[in-house]
This record gives C-alpha cells, sequence and structure tokens, in this order.
C-alpha cells in the first residue's frame, strides 16, 4: 500500500482548500472529496499511534484473508516460531482476547470508527482554517487513541502473565535498560526499538556523561532532548499520552521484521473519511478495518520505574 500523498502548496489559503472541498460534495463528487480527506487524514493517523511506529502497518486484499470454520469474519492465519506464544489484539469493544500455542496464529479484523460529525454547508463556508484539519483533530486522535490503547493492554497483559522473565523493575539509568536489553537477548530475540511516555524520556536529560557519552550529553545541552530520539543507540518511540500509556512504563521490542520476530498489523482497509450530504446538511466521519496479532509475545520486554 502505498504512503506517498500529494505535496500541498503551502501558499494556497485554507479557505480557497475549504470552498474546493465544498464545492466537489454540491457537485456531486463526493468521492473526489473522500479521497482528498482520506489522503489527509492516513497521514495524521500514521503520526499520531504510537503503535504504527512499532508494527509498521501492512495493507491486505480481500483475496488474501483466510476463513474459518466457526465464523464469518475475516482472519489472516500466520506461521509463527516454533516454542512462542501469540495473541492478537481485538478492536471489537472488549472482545476475548485469545493466545494461541500452536504452530500458527490467527489475526482477527475489527473496525474502528469516529463519531460522526454533522454541519450545515453554510457554516462550513465560514471557517478560515483547513476543514480536514478540523475534521482530523476531532476523529483522527480518538482513532489512534484507539488503537494505542488496544495495543497497550495487550502488550501489559502479555508481561504481566510472565513477570518473573518479562518484567524488569529499576529507576532511570543504563543499568537498568541494560537489564531489560539483556532479558531480550537471552531469550535470543534481538533488540529493535523502545516504547515510552515522552515525559519519562526526558529524564535523559539528568543522565551523565559518563552514561550517555560526553558528545550526546553535550548535544542534549546544546539543542534539548528533542535532537536525537536514541537511548544508547537504541530508536525510541515516545507518546504524549499518559492516559494510555503510563508514565511509570517502558517497553523494549524486537524488530518487526526481516524475520518478524514480532507480530503484524494489517489493514484490510485504511482511515476512510466518508461523506454524506441531505440538502445542505453534510455529515463527516472516518472508519478504519484493521487487525494486529502478537506473533512472539517472548519478544516484548517490561521496564518498570519507581
Amino acid at each position: 500500500m502505498s504512503n506517498s500523498y500529494p505535496v500541498e502548496n503551502p501558499h494556497i489559503t485554507a479557505q480557497f482548500l475549504n470552498s474546493n472541498f465544498i464545492r466537489k460534495i454540491e457537485n456531486g463528487m463526493a468521492k473526489e472529496a473522500q479521497v482528498e480527506g482520506s489522503a489527509f487524514i492516513r497521514e495524521k493517523l500514521r503520526q499520531e499511534a504510537a503503535v504504527r511506529e512499532l508494527l509498521v502497518p501492512q495493507g491486505i486484499t480481500e483475496d488474501q484473508i483466510d476463513r474459518t470454520l466457526d465464523s464469518d469474519q475475516p482472519v489472516k492465519i500466520i506461521d509463527k516460531e516454533p516454542d512462542s506464544v501469540a495473541t492478537f489484539v481485538n478492536f471489537q469493544g472488549t472482545g476475548q482476547r485469545t493466545w494461541f500455542r500452536g504452530k500458527r496464529y490467527a489475526v482477527k479484523f475489527g473496525k474502528i470508527e469516529s463519531q460522526r460529525f454533522t454541519k450545515s454547508k453554510f457554516e462550513l463556508m465560514t471557517y478560515t482554517s483547513d476543514i480536514r484539519q478540523i475534521l482530523s483533530d476531532n476523529s483522527v486522535k480518538d482513532m489512534a487513541d484507539e488503537e494505542d490503547r488496544k495495543f497497550y493492554e495487550t502488550i501489559l497483559a502479555i508481561t504481566v502473565a510472565n513477570p518473573s522473565v518479562q518484567q524488569t523493575n529499576g529507576s532511570f539509568q543504563s543499568a537498568t535498560f541494560k537489564l531489560g536489553m539483556r532479558a531480550l537477548l537471552e531469550r535470543r530475540r534481538p533488540v529493535g526499538k523502545m516504547l515510552m511516555a515522552k515525559a519519562k524520556y526526558l529524564d535523559a536529560l539528568d543522565l551523565p556523561a559518563t552514561s550517555v557519552g560526553h558528545e550526546i550529553a553535550k548535544r542534549h545541552f546544546d539543542e534539548g532532548i528533542e535532537s536525537s530520539q536514541k537511548l544508547w543507540g537504541l530508536p525510541v518511540v515516545t507518546t504524549v499520552k499518559p492516559q494510555v500509556y503510563p508514565i511509570n512504563h517502558a517497553f523494549i521490542f524486537a524488530p518487526q521484521s526481516p524475520n518478524n520476530f514480532l507480530g503484524n498489523f494489517y489493514l484490510l482497509q485504511d482511515a476512510t473519511l466518508y461523506i454524506e450530504q441531505k440538502a445542505d446538511i453534510i455529515m463527516f466521519w472516518t472508519y478504519e478495518a484493521l487487525g494486529l496479532g502478537i506473533g512472539n509475545s517472548l519478544s516484548i520486554q517490561q521496564i518498570i520505574f519507581p
């Protein structure tokens, strides 16, 4: 699935974009407006959901999905590593999470949908900011939070079920992270990325030069922590969602590829803007169909800070 979207001219005013957007709907070109809005929303969703930086979404077509004997729900059957346990994230309400111990596991699909927004086209004409930005602010963040919330619930359930092996406790210092990374390596899992709250990541400013190196400490002093999203050479995915990812938790993951040590993230349908018009009333909402499976639960290590 291509992630290339049209590049916009920054000199075009928001009012021009809005009038063009509304004109397409009025002229029976809602499909074109939907495509334009969907591209904008997909890019925003990619930036908002932390899980999408850990497991890169992969488009899947109808002819690639599998069927099961006891359900008409779409699934994707994945072969997994021997002696590993797998689970999947259920995006349909509070559905039961299933653990797999055989040679394969099933990634099941669910739908995430934003709330529905209704506006008169005459009201939309008064907007001086990009309508697409307003739509993404209202719907994308909620959808991204739902993706991250289900992902966090699953990885936490995995580590809590095996605390003596997959949980490391300690303060924010090199020795603690070293223990966490070593735990993965001792299970013969390579170290890929870390995930933590951005507020906790700021504690790296307090790490001494003897721990992170004089050049890195100098760069942090001159340019701030944002100058490098890494700790000890390990890429760090940070998030500003304390309501989803607690500040006292960090996770270390094995890489998703090339040997698929972690899991799969499939998009049966990427985030799509739907537009419906009745007279002057325009209704907007966004939905997506996705499936996410952790193929190897031993590829996750949790760090718990005091």
